[in-house]
C-alpha cells in the first residue's frame, strides 16, 4: 500500500513539473515577443531572390541558364540605379533573429552549380558594385576541379582555392548544392524520394550525399553551410525534414515569386522555402526586373 501511494505522489509530482515547464516555456516566449515589440517595431519585407547558374561570352551558349558577362553587369548596372541592396544570408539571418534592419529595398543573389565562369566573370563585377553573392556547390565537380586536370571556364566548375577567396573577399557565400545527386540518379532528379525507397533509406542516402559535402566544406572553407539549393527545384514530402535535420536554415526553391518576411520571425517556414527567379538569356535588364 505504501508502495502504491508512493508511485501515485511521484507520478502527480511528475505531471506538476510538466505542466510547470510548459506554462514558463508559454510565458518565456510571449515575454521575448513583447520585449522585442518594445525595442523595436516588426519590419516587413519583400525579399526578391534571383538565380544565375552559367556566365560565357560564347553567344553560342546563351540560353535559358546561360548568359553572358555584360548582360549580368548590366543587371547589377540596374539593381545600383533602382535603390537595390545585395544582401547576404547572413544577413537575412539577423534580421529575422536579431531585428537587425535591412535595407529598403534588398535583393539576393544566388548562383547554382559552382561553374568557373562565375569565379571568372561574375566575382569581379561583384567586387566592382560591391554586391553580395551566394553560390551553391556541386561537390563532385569541386573535388574534381581541384586537382591536376584540363580545366576550360566553358565548363569547369569552381575549387576550393578559388571558393576560400571569394568566402574571404566578405561577399560570397557558400551554399550545398549536393555532392554526387544533382543529376539523375538510378531514376531519380535533384534529391527527389524514389518510390522504392523507406524513409530510413532516404534519410541515408541525404545524409551520406549532402551532409557529406558540409563536412567537406567545413574542412575546407572552415565552416559548414546552413544554404542549400534544391537541384532542378525538385523535392519530396520529406525532404525538408531531413535538410532540418542536417542543419541547414535556409533552403532555396525555383519557385518564382517575391518573398515576404518579417524581422523576428526566425521560425518561418518561408526560410525553408526562399523562392527565386531564373535569369534567363534574351531579356534586357529593365525588362527582366519588371516580374516584380
Amino acid at each position: 500500500m505504501k508502495r502504491l501511494v508512493t508511485g501515485i505522489l511521484s507520478g502527480f509530482l511528475l505531471i506538476c513539473v510538466f505542466a510547470g515547464n510548459m506554462v514558463y516555456s508559454i510565458f518565456q516566449n510571449r515575454q521575448l515577443a513583447v520585449n522585442a515589440s518594445v525595442g523595436q517595431p516588426a519590419q516587413t519585407v519583400e525579399l526578391p531572390v534571383l538565380m544565375y547558374h552559367h556566365i560565357l561570352k560564347d553567344r553560342n551558349r546563351w540560353n535559358d541558364y546561360v548568359i553572358s558577362p555584360d548582360l549580368f553587369e548590366q543587371d547589377l548596372q540596374y539593381l545600383k540605379a533602382n535603390g537595390y541592396t545585395a544582401i547576404s544570408i547572413a544577413e537575412l539571418m539577423d534580421f529575422l533573429k536579431e531585428q537587425t534592419p535591412l535595407p529598403e529595398k534588398p535583393i539576393l543573389i544566388t548562383f547554382d552549380d559552382g561553374y568557373e565562369s562565375m569565379y571568372e566573370y561574375a566575382f569581379p563585377l561583384l567586387q566592382k558594385y560591391q554586391m553580395k553573392a551566394v553560390i551553391s556547390i556541386i561537390g563532385k565537380y569541386t573535388d574534381l576541379y581541384s586537382g591536376n586536370v584540363t580545366k576550360s571556364v566553358s565548363y569547369s566548375h569552381v575549387n576550393w582555392d578559388q571558393l576560400r577567396q571569394m568566402q574571404e573577399s566578405g561577399l560570397v557565400e557558400i551554399g550545398n548544392h549536393t555532392y554526387d545527386m544533382h543529376h539523375n540518379d538510378g531514376g531519380r532528379k535533384g534529391i527527389r524520394k524514389l518510390e522504392s525507397e523507406t524513409i530510413s533509406q532516404y534519410r541515408k542516402k541525404l545524409s551520406e550525399d549532402i551532409g557529406a559535402l558540409n563536412q567537406e566544406i567545413a574542412k575546407e572553407l572552415g565552416k559548414s553551410t546552413e544554404i542549400f539549393a534544391y537541384p532542378f527545384g525538385s523535392f519530396s514530402q520529406d525532404s525538408e525534414m531531413i535538410l532540418k535535420e542536417l542543419g541547414f536554415k535556409v533552403i532555396l526553391t525555383c519557385e518564382e515569386k517575391v518573398n515576404h518576411l518579417s524581422s523576428g520571425d526566425y521560425t518561418s517556414s518561408d526560410l525553408l522555402k526562399l523562392k527565386r527567379f531564373n535569369r534567363p538569356s534574351g531579356i534586357s535588364s529593365e525588362k527582366f526586373f519588371q516580374k516584380f
